[in-house]
């Protein structure tokens, strides 16, 4: 759980938050809690003959008194002494501490408290509700005068209990009620059914407040992990994105965050909630009956096997669900992109074959996942339906056979409180599989914040715009998997100033060798200077600006034609962007659209020719006023008259400028001052095209067979 506890302290920010909604879990237990405390009065007021009134008035006599009583129903006649006892219910002593009040004044067990005496000593005989009133209303500090009698010998006496106790607290606050009370039953109801109404709104009105901040806070806290990981994807290598592929980067930023955040949510919310209302409904519970309560609790050492287990094999799951979705992406990715050739190439069938198998792939994972999510919860269940049919059954001995340990309303009472218990227990059953699933999801997040990204020296000195000669002294580079250097040992020089073609063919490693200029990628062994300067010592950002770059494949970004063309440029003037268009021809399609410049040129550029993406793609390099240009054939998919177009626009581009041409056509090889030769990873040559005509075979036959008019 290591990589989701990670990622909380992406909430800290937002600690304001979670403190208020871990307040309002507190008080939603609370209100728990008190719904379930007027579970027994209201249990008392339907079921018990005494009512709330007489519970109340008996329990504070009971506290006076340090006895246990039942108020019992009696038959048949009974008398004491000479008079007749007329009663139908008597308060039956049935427990008692000998060394409390009425212990002291000679009151046993199984004898009952039938009233007090009058003026003359007679007995006055009171029902149990009229007695135990008299009792707990009694002055403190005053002597108790009661008729007691014995239902075993069939006499009666009067006794004199001295000191009577105060009344505990739970009596006192009892009485309070009472005394402010009606005594009608159905008032009495209706006023508890009130409160319970209030009681609940007041608990779902915090528990709105609560979802909401936490599920803000963790939105807020998504979203900086989501920036801090797009900062560190953009300063990963290229190589990076070679190796993993875009899709399972962008899978790591959709689904994945996705997963984290109802984990998060999870953890802030249930996971907080219901151990709060859990511990609510154990804490009444208790009061009720503190045996039965922790009779209960033996179900909790097996569920929490059963739900670390079944979390383990969640974890491993959903981990290759999340890959299984990255793998869907990239199909869809790959097919939406290309659906023209799909299309044209009548592969629609291929295409459906293959998503269906990683569709499949992912619904294997996503059944795993759903049957132990189903499981879970069931399996918690009938470990506690167990517990608790085994507490019901030591509870209804208790009601049936010994009524003094356990009344009928507490019993039931009780029962809801253990049902209540395990509600939460229930819920919090997927609790684990949830965070295992999140848990999984960070891992694949913080993978990305974990990669090693391009090397950035703090401090690292800035380079000065360069001026004198480009130079790579032995460099070589291999990519990670491959056991064969790209590069090898290459040596060259460039004067500042002079264009050098790169030609060869495919694969000898001439964009390999322009992409350690920019530092797009780093040289395994060697050296790249500008001007005499090691760049890997300078900052990437200085040597970056310096180097204008015109892909083959011109990336055009969703935007307008300005945005386009500005792209890289701070805080740029319109007139700089015109005179760029104007240079670059830009202008004279841009004239025909609707908006101008503010024309939006679609996804990837999807309503430009590729003609017109790459002028936009040369106006860029040309805005930035580089002093490097790297220039990789752009004119092998464009019509004649945009070919004619980018060498005049880069013809006077290049001037005064150090330009490499990755070339495959002739037009630019014979533009360039120089050719060097690459083959397998090295410079075999370099010189006019003249000179590589007469001395180097492999130059000859790439101009057979690629450069020459005739091939083309």
């Amino acid at each position: 759980m290591r990589h989701f506890f990670r990622s909380i302290r992406y909430l800290w920010p937002y600690r304001v938050r979670l403190g208020v909604a871990v307040g309002c879990v507190m008080l939603i237990a609370v209100f728990w809690a008190g719904g379930l405390g007027a579970l027994l009065p209201g249990m008392k007021i339907l079921i018990s003959e005494e009512g709330l009134h007489g519970w109340a008035w008996r329990s504070a006599t009971e506290d006076r008194l340090v006895i246990k009583t039942v108020a019992r129903t009696i038959r048949g006649e009974h008398k004491f002494g000479d008079e007749r006892l007329i009663l139908t219910r008597v308060l039956d002593v049935v427990k008692l501490d000998g060394e409390g009040p009425a212990g002291r004044a000679g009151v046993k067990e199984a004898e009952w408290l039938v009233g007090v005496p009058d003026e003359t000593g007679r007995p006055k005989f009171l029902s149990a509700y009229e007695l135990t009133k008299i009792i707990s209303k009694s002055p403190d500090g005053q002597s108790l005068r009661l008729a007691v009698y014995d239902s075993q010998t069939r006499t009666g006496r009067i006794v004199e209990i001295a000191s009577p106790e105060q009344p505990g607290r739970s009596s006192r606050i009892l009485c309070a009620l009472a005394a402010n009370l009606p005594e009608d039953k159905y008032t009495l109801l209706l006023i508890l059914l009130g409160f319970g109404v209030l009681i609940t709104l007041l608990r779902d009105a915090f528990r709105v407040v609560q979802e909401y901040l936490v599920q803000s806070a963790v939105y807020r806290g998504l979203m900086d992990l989501r920036c801090d990981n797009y900062n560190v994807v953009l300063h990963l290598p290229t190589t990076f994105f070679s190796e993993q592929g875009v899709t399972d980067t962008m899978s790591r930023f959709i689904q994945d965050t996705g997963e984290l955040a109802r984990g998060q949510v999870t953890l802030f919310g249930k996971t907080l909630v219901e151990p709060a209302k859990l511990l609510g409904a154990f804490a009444v519970a208790m009061y009720f009956s503190w045996r039965l309560t922790l009779l209960t609790m033996v179900v909790g050492p097996p569920a929490f096997f059963v739900i670390r287990k079944f979390g383990k094999i969640m974890k491993r799951a959903s981990r290759r669900a999340l890959e299984s979705w990255a793998s869907m992406l990239g199909v869809l990715e790959e097919t939406l992109t290309g659906i023209r050739v799909v299309k044209a190439y009548t592969m629609e069938g291929a295409e459906r074959r293959r998503f269906l198998r990683v569709n499949r792939a992912l619904l294997t994972q996503q059944q795993r996942m759903a049957a132990i999510d189903s499981a879970t919860s069931p399996t918690v269940e009938a470990l506690g339906i167990t517990a608790a049919m085994g507490a019901i059954a030591v509870a209804g001995y208790w009601v049936i056979r010994h009524p003094e340990f356990m009344s009928q309303e507490r019993f039931f009472a009780l029962m809801a409180c253990l049902a209540a218990m395990f509600d939460p227990i229930r819920k919090l059953a997927h609790v684990n599989t949830r965070f295992q699933r999140a848990d999984a999801a960070a891992k694949r997040v913080f993978e990305l914040q974990d990669r090693s990204q391009e090397p950035r020296s703090a401090g690292a000195p800035a380079l000065r715009r360069h001026s004198r000669c480009i130079e790579f002294r032995n460099v070589t580079f291999r990519y990670s998997g491959v056991e064969d250097n790209t590069l090898k040992g290459v040596n060259l020089t460039i004067p500042a100033g002079q264009t050098l073609a790169i030609v060869g063919p495919n694969g000898c490693g001439k964009t390999t060798l322009v992409s350690l200029l920019p530092r797009l990628i780093d040289p395994s062994g060697g050296q790249v200077l500008i001007d005499g300067v090691d760049i890997s010592g300078c900052s990437i950002r200085s040597v970056r600006r310096q180097i204008g770059l015109v892909t083959q494949e011109a990336v055009i970004f969703h935007a307008t034609v300005a945005e386009n063309i500005a792209y890289g440029k701070r805080r740029p003037r319109p007139e700089q962007i015109a005179d760029a268009a104007r240079k670059a021809f830009v202008d004279e399609f841009v004239a025909e659209m609707p908006d101008g410049y503010d024309s939006m040129v679609g996804e990837r550029g999807s309503t430009l020719s590729g003609g017109q993406r790459q002028r936009i793609a040369i106006a860029r390099a040309i805005i930035r006023d580089p002093a490097i240009l790297i220039f990789d054939e752009a004119t092998s998919q464009v019509d004649p008259d945009s070919e004619q177009k980018i060498h005049r626009a880069l013809a006077e581009f290049k001037k005064g400028r150090t330009t490499l041409l990755i070339a495959h056509r002739l037009s630019t090889v014979l533009e360039a001052n120089r050719i060097a030769m690459m083959l397998a990873g090295e410079i075999i040559d370099t010189g006019t095209h003249a000179e590589l005509l007469d001395r180097c075979d492999p130059y000859r036959q790439l101009y057979r067979n690629q450069l020459s008019p005739g091939s083309r």
